[in-house]
C-alpha cells in the first residue's frame, strides 16, 4: 500500500472536519429549532391561558353568572331564603306569620318561566341591576357590586347588596259585629274600637231598661288572606260568622242562643199562647198579668182596649206553639218571636173549629230575677 501524498493528506484532513463541522452544524440546527418550538409552544399556552382566563372573566359578567345563584333560588321556590336575603320584602301584620308570606310568595313564581332582564341603564362594569321576571310578571329586583381584583382578568366575584321582592299590597277586610261581642283574628284577639252603627230597632221596646248593643263596624288592613275570624258572645258561646269572600266582609248578628235560651223559649210559647187566648176573650186579664213586667203599658193598651176582633164561640184550644226566632241581646234582655195556631169552635157554622194563626213578637227582660215581657212588636 502507497503512502499519502501531502496533498492527499489535506484533503482527508478537511473532508473530515468539514463532516465534523456539518454534524456540529446538524447538532445546533437541531438545538435551536428545539428551542424554538419550546418557546413557541410556552407562548402559545401563554397565550391559550390567558384566553381562557379572559373567556372566564367574561362569562363572569353576564347576568346568568352574576345572580346563578339568586336565580336557582326563584326556581326552586325557595321563597323562605328569598325573604330572609330581601333587603325590601312584603310585610305580615299581627294577623298573620312569616310563613303566610313565604307561601303567598311563591303565587308570584307560578305565572311562568323565570328569566332575568337587565336594567340597561344603571349597568356598568362593577355593578349590576336586574329585574326577575315570572313569565311576564315582574316579581323582584335584585343589584349587585363587584369585589374588588387585582387583575382586570381575575374571575370576580359578585356580592348581592339589595333585593326587593315584590308583591300586591295587602287587602283589607271589613267586619260587622255587635260591640259586646269579642272578635279573633286568625286566633288573635282583635280589641279596636269599631264606628258605632245605628241603634237596634229592639231599643224602641226596650225602652230605658238597658241601652241595647249595637252593630259595630271594623275596617282591619294587612291580609295576603282572607283571615279566619271568630265571634264569641259575653257568656262565651260561639257565634256564627258570615263571610263574602268577593269582597272581604265578615258579619256576626246577635247572638241566636244563649245558656238562657230553653228557658225564656217555653216561657214565651206559654206567654204567646195566653196572648193569644187573651185577645180573643178565652183568658181573664188577671191570668196575663204575670207574664209581663210590672206597670207594662203594652198590657195597659190591651187591658183597656175593646176585643171585637174574634165571632163568639164556644171553645179556645192552643194545638201548637212554635219558637221561629230568638234573639239574645244581653244577659238580661232577649227577644223571642213564637206562632202559635189556636183553634176556635164557633157557636154556629160549621163544626169544624177555625184555626187562628197569631205570631207573637215579644221582647223579654230579667226582673227580681225572672224573665218578663216589656214589649211587644206589632
Amino acid at each position: 500500500m502507497s503512502e499519502l501524498t501531502d496533498e492527499e493528506l489535506y484533503n482527508e484532513r478537511m473532508r473530515k472536519r468539514r463532516k465534523k463541522g456539518a454534524r456540529m452544524y446538524r447538532i445546533f440546527l437541531l438545538s435551536w429549532m428545539l428551542c424554538l418550538l419550546a418557546l413557541l409552544a410556552a407562548v402559545l399556552k401563554k397565550f391559550d391561558d390567558y384566553l381562557v382566563r379572559y373567556e372566564a372573566a367574561y362569562r363572569a359578567t353576564l347576568p346568568e353568572y352574576v345572580a346563578g345563584d339568586l336565580l336557582t333560588l326563584f326556581r326552586t321556590e325557595d321563597t323562605g331564603s328569598l325573604y330572609d336575603l330581601a333587603t325590601e320584602r312584603p310585610e305580615h301584620g299581627i294577623y298573620e306569620t312569616r310563613e303566610d308570606v313565604i307561601i303567598y310568595l311563591r303565587n308570584y313564581l307560578h305565572n311562568g318561566p323565570i328569566s332575568l332582564e337587565p336594567v340597561r341603564e344603571e349597568t356598568t362594569d362593577d355593578h349590576k341591576v336586574f329585574l326577575i321576571d315570572s313569565g311576564d310578571l315582574t316579581v323582584a329586583r335584585a343589584e349587585f357590586v363587584k369585589a374588588p381584583v387585582i387583575d382586570d382578568l381575575d374571575i370576580p366575584d359578585w356580592n348581592l347588596t339589595s333585593l326587593i321582592l315584590y308583591a300586591d299590597d295587602p287587602r283589607s277586610i271589613h267586619i260587622s259585629a255587635p260591640d259586646n261581642v269579642s272578635l279573633l283574628i286568625n286566633g288573635t284577639e282583635y280589641s279596636e274600637i269599631g264606628i258605632p252603627g245605628e241603634e237596634p230597632v229592639a231599643q224602641r221596646f226596650i225602652g230605658d231598661y238597658e241601652v241595647l248593643p249595637r252593630i259595630n263596624e271594623y275596617d282591619v288592613d294587612g291580609f295576603y288572606y282572607l283571615p279566619d275570624v271568630a265571634a264569641i258572645s259575653d257568656d262565651g258561646t260561639n257565634l256564627p260568622v258570615l263571610c263574602d269572600m268577593n269582597n272581604g266582609t265578615y258579619y256576626v248578628d246577635y247572638p241566636g242562643d244563649s245558656a238562657y235560651r230553653i228557658e225564656v223559649e217555653a216561657l214565651a210559647k206559654e206567654a204567646v199562647s195566653a196572648y193569644a187566648n187573651f185577645i180573643s176573650g178565652d183568658l181573664p186579664e188577671g191570668e196575663l198579668k204575670k207574664y209581663f213586667t210590672a206597670d207594662n203599658i203594652f198590657l195597659y193598651y190591651m187591658e183597656h182596649a175593646e176585643l171585637k176582633w174574634f165571632t163568639r164561640h164556644r171553645a179556645s184550644e192552643i194545638h201548637s206553639a212554635e219558637v221561629v226566632d230568638f234573639i239574645a241581646y244581653s244577659d238580661d234582655v232577649c227577644y223571642c218571636e213564637v206562632i202559635v195556631e189556636q183553634y176556635l169552635t164557633m157557636e154556629w157554622g160549621p163544626r169544624e173549629p177555625e184555626v187562628i194563626i197569631t205570631d207573637g213578637k215579644f221582647y223579654f227582660v230579667k226582673q227580681n230575677g225572672e224573665w218578663k215581657v216589656l214589649g211587644i212588636e206589632f
